[in-house]
């Protein structure tokens, strides 16, 4: 019978994130592959499966989303951890590794949502202003979310950052983005100065003198992508009411997206600066503000055409208004 044991399925996962940190992939990235397989372990000692063939990994895609109820970007991100982990099993010639159809596991469709909606420019304000910058913490968190927002990163990749990837002369900044993609963005203005000021105060920092991570965490380690979470939760509640009934650290990606757009900056740029893939995914950000629409509106040629039918209008029920009262008055 086609397929592989599970001891063996267990037994190699070590060697796997030894291999993929020796390639100098992301801890984050690393520690959620090796997530995503033990995931697909507790699925296997749960349903007491001694082999593990194509049919136990459609089962388990089918028990992610009806049991567990994750969405279709997480099993998506679950199927591309196992596919890595089985090609590394094929590699290392574990038994049955090849029997695997992995090339054909489906990949599952997001339901269609809508457009983005996006923080209003003073909500993202109320925000970054609710965290208290006189601290060593507080200033370092501040730094973090306005550089996302500046900058339009992903969570992942702003805790990627290294102060090497700095460059203040050229007033660059290199980012290290999916799939071990690096694109470069220019930092300007009151940027440079926050993050110039955070490289003299993260010297308080625990073990900064030995880490080149831009944000270190309270223990002297990069920031973890947890902890960034966590807090940015902290400083929403803080704000108040906002537009959004769900605000992460991810919507500041999407706030400067719908702003940038919204200041006619031109969609392939964009798609550079965010470092998506396809022209596709920049497009979703194509929705424009409530604020927006109603200036496109005020701004249409309609509004004076149908202005000046108004105002005629309006011209002849005062005449006629008029005649009223002077028939009235001869009556």
């Amino acid at each position: 019978m086609a397929g592989i044991t599970t001891c063996a399925l267990k037994s190699n996962i070590d060697k796997w994130e030894n291999l993929l940190f020796s390639f100098n992939h992301q801890e984050s990235g690393v520690k959620s592959n090796v997530r995503d397989v033990s995931m697909l372990l507790r699925f296997i000692d749960e349903k007491k499966y001694s082999k593990i063939t194509g049919e136990t990994l459609l089962e388990f895609i089918a028990w992610l989303k009806d049991e567990k109820g994750n969405s279709a970007g997480a099993i998506n991100r679950k199927i591309s951890s196992i596919k890595s982990y089985i090609r590394h099993l094929r590699f290392l010639g574990v038994k049955g590794a090849d029997t695997l159809p992995i090339k054909e596991l489906p990949r599952c469709r997001e339901p269609y949502s809508g457009p983005i909606q996006a923080l209003e420019p003073e909500e993202v304000q109320k925000i970054l202003r609710a965290i208290d910058t006189s601290s060593v913490i507080g200033y370092r968190d501040y730094v973090f979310y306005s550089l996302i927002y500046n900058l339009g990163l992903r969570v992942s990749e702003a805790i990627g950052i290294s102060i090497s990837d700095i460059d203040f002369e050229k007033e660059i900044i290199t980012i290290h983005g999916k799939g071990g993609k690096r694109r470069v963005i220019p930092i300007v203005n009151q940027l440079i100065t926050n993050l110039e000021k955070w490289i003299i105060l993260r010297k308080k920092m625990l073990n900064a003198h030995m880490q080149d991570a831009l944000f270190i965490s309270k223990k002297g380690k990069r920031l973890a992508i947890r902890t960034a979470q966590d807090n940015f939760k902290k400083y929403v509640e803080k704000a108040g009411e906002l537009s959004l009934s769900k605000v992460t650290p991810h919507s500041l990606r999407h706030a400067f997206a719908t702003h940038a757009l919204e200041s006619e900056s031109e969609l392939l740029v964009l798609k550079t600066i965010l470092g998506h893939a396809r022209l596709e995914t920049t497009e979703i950000y194509l929705h424009p503000s409530i604020n927006v629409m109603r200036k496109a509106m005020n701004d249409h040629l309609a509004n004076d055409i149908l202005g000046a039918i108004l105002e005629k209008k309006l011209d002849q029920v005062k005449i006629n208004n008029r005649r009223c009262f002077i028939n009235r008055k001869a009556a």
